[in-house]
């Protein structure tokens, strides 16, 4: 029925404002219902807690209570320049009364292109000079993956020990710090072979990796099979732990060698979170990434995720 919605939920509204008026609270005021409300929402989503978070400034949160608490999470590594830092906010409310929407497959929009001329220079090497951005992470892992293959003409791909990509159905499979994900989702898309990460704490050294790795490639997948190697510079859920350089130097010569390109994850190592710009720059000379992906703190808390790559792969693909 033609408006049926509508005057449905305006009379809900007008009724809880009724309730709360009668009950002494202003209707903007009032606490929100929320254990009735997040009943409503999907269980696939884990919370370390059940706070409800109102509002945030730098590094602290504010909660519905009125709690203020240390945001040690950052958004799981994602607000990079604190919650609401002002340059931020003024910059998004200016672009707001601007442009909010601007489809890129219709032409092309300001923001993208100074976004643009300020990460090429920025750039662990200057081979990495061309962009493809999306919103999230997960995205930008995948569409590494989609480059990869299509430059090569290569079906597989190496992941690593450990290693977390994201959550789409691609991604959980390359997903290896834990089957919290990926239990009940299989199976997942063929060719994704899983490489020892180095992990000296438990024994795992660097020699021992390089030949597993070089064992996979023997009896697994022939180089000529693999399009891409995907690593994460430091663990993330995998523990928290760096890649040794001389290990993504040996990565970097068996790419070499056979014509496979390595991708670089850092979603959430990049922008600082190492002490440098990107964690990548730890491994140069001997280890240029032919990928490198990111998210997370490129837009401190906005859903923004980009790829950079060398003209030479991206000019290839068809628009």
């Amino acid at each position: 029925v033609p408006g049926y919605r509508s005057s449905s939920m305006a009379a809900l509204r007008a009724a809880r404002a009724a309730r709360l008026v009668a009950s002494g609270h202003s209707p903007r005021e009032a606490p929100l219902d929320a254990p009735a409300t997040m009943s409503r929402l999907a269980r696939g989503v884990g919370r370390a807690t059940e706070l409800v978070m109102r509002r945030g400034a730098g590094s602290r949160v504010e909660t519905a209570c009125g709690q203020s608490m240390l945001d040690f999470t950052c958004g799981i590594g994602v607000t990079n320049t604190g919650h609401c830092h002002p340059r931020v906010v003024e910059a998004a409310q200016a672009q707001c009364g601007k442009l909010i929407h601007g489809q890129v497959n219709i032409g092309w929009h300001e923001p993208m292109l100074e976004l643009i001329d300020e990460l090429a220079p920025a750039m662990p090497h200057a081979s990495l000079d061309s962009f493809f951005f999306t919103t999230t992470g997960a995205e930008a892992v995948e569409n590494a993956v989609k480059l990869a293959k299509h430059a090569t003409g290569r079906p597989n791909v190496v992941v690593f020990q450990g290693g977390y990509h994201g959550r789409t159905h691609l991604t959980m499979g390359m997903t290896s710090s834990s089957n919290v994900y990926s239990r009940g989702f299989a199976p997942f898309p063929p060719g994704l072979l899983v490489a020892p990460f180095p992990y000296e704490l438990h024994g795992v050294g660097v020699d021992y990796c390089l030949e597993q790795l070089e064992l996979l490639l023997r009896q697994r997948a022939a180089p000529s099979e693999v399009a891409c190697f995907v690593l994460e510079p430091v663990l993330g859920e995998g523990g928290y732990v760096p890649a040794p350089p001389r290990f993504v130097a040996g990565l970097r010569a068996v790419c070499d060698a056979h014509g496979i390109l390595l991708v670089l994850d850092e979603v959430q190592t990049g922008f600082g979170r190492t002490g440098k710009l990107f964690a990548s720059e730890r491994f140069l000379p001997e280890a240029t990434p032919d990928v490198l992906v990111m998210a997370k703190g490129l837009a401190s808390g906005f859903p923004l995720a980009a790829l950079a790559a060398s003209s030479l792969l991206t000019d290839a693909q068809p628009p």
